[in-house]
């Protein structure tokens, strides 16, 4: 059901209104294209690439537009419509846009959230495979259209971003093996990269921790089927437990620690709590480094109102400030980006 304004409300009902004539030509210009696409594959048998790429085109805009119209609190240039006003309009979009949601797969699965959260390990598996699917006719386009977005593509980016690291944390301990802990290690797809480059897998000792046992079921059967079972120990436990200091687990003496998509989902404390936690399991010269949404991505507001996938960005300055709050102690010593520059990566070394 389409939510609609009053004609005579609020404020906030008043703003919608008018911020919505800014969005609804596009929104209407995309589903025309997905009608006539859809025309085009019952009189052809197919959807040409041309016509594909009109879709895509048209997608690329609606999905930065919101972006433009709802802003965030925290977004520089002109004020950001309230968040009543911003509740409105992307409910509004999002009913406009579910039916194209569910013909597609990966749309679905972080609308739907399954395992709880949209960007569970399955979730992240299936947009480093980046193969689009979907139901109907242009169920695969639109699935397309989606796994193209800004976000997903620095998803699929941080992945080379990170086995680089690691590579370099197996070069830095040479001769003896490198010893790293993935946090919340998802599908861990940068891992089984790296150990697949090595000459010898015995240079890399990797940790794995999460608490979903399927994510941990998934990497295990990946680890054993490459003959990885002695290199590779997969934890299940809690990290806010373990930072309190109540986890089952004993991780020590680590050359890297990283997780590339979790603390986007923790307020500064906890985060703080988490590098204190790392910052005593590392050994002197040890690195962690954090991966998070920096506020510049372009698919904010999407991901906010239309998946409900609302993640905290950070930028530098908040990244500096969290290590400076923690047992680090002071600013980042290094901050990478995936080549979007949609995701940061902050780093930071212990001292001693």
């Amino acid at each position: 059901m389409v939510v609609e304004f009053a004609a005579s409300g609020s404020s906030d009902e008043h703003e919608a209104s008018e911020l919505w004539g800014r969005l609804e030509r596009p929104l209407r210009h995309f589903k025309a294209r997905i009608t006539a696409l859809d025309q085009e594959a019952i009189r052809k048998g197919h959807i040409s690439r041309v016509s594909e790429q009109q879709l895509f085109d048209d997608f690329a805009n609606l999905e930065r537009l919101p972006n433009e119209l709802l802003g965030t609190p925290t977004s520089q240039g002109a004020p950001a419509p309230r968040a009543e006003t911003r509740a409105l309009l992307g409910a509004r979009l999002q009913s406009e846009l579910l039916p194209y949601l569910l013909m597609s797969e990966n749309a679905e699965r972080w609308y739907s959230k399954p395992r709880g959260y949209a960007g569970d390990y399955l979730s992240i598996s299936r947009m480093y495979e980046d193969q689009a699917r979907g139901i109907g006719r242009v169920g695969q386009t639109l699935d397309r259209c989606f796994l193209n977005m800004s976000a997903v593509r620095a998803v699929q980016n941080r992945r080379g971003l990170l086995a680089r690291e690691i590579l370099q944390a197996v070069h830095d301990a040479a001769p003896e093996a490198a010893r790293v802990t993935s946090l919340a290690c998802g599908p861990a797809a940068e891992l089984f990269d790296v150990y697949q480059q090595l000459d010898n897998p015995r240079a890399l000792r990797s940790t794995l921790l999460d608490l979903d046992l399927q994510a941990l079921a998934h990497v295990a059967d990946r680890r054993d089927r490459a003959k990885l079972k002695s290199q590779m120990l997969l934890l299940n436990d809690n990290l806010l437990s373990l930072a309190a200091g109540r986890g089952r687990s004993s991780i020590s003496e680590q050359d890297l620690v990283y997780s590339v998509g979790l603390i986007d989902y923790f307020k500064d404390d906890l985060v703080v709590r988490l590098m204190n936690f790392v910052h005593g399991i590392l050994r002197p010269g040890g690195k962690i480094i954090l991966g998070n949404f920096h506020p510049r991505n372009p698919t904010r507001a999407f991901m906010d109102h239309v998946f409900d996938w609302k993640l905290i960005h950070r930028d530098e300055t908040d990244m500096n400030r969290l290590f400076e709050a923690s047992a680090f102690g002071r600013p980042c010593t290094r901050i990478l980006y995936e080549e979007q520059e949609v995701n940061l990566f902050a780093e930071c070394e212990r001292m001693s």
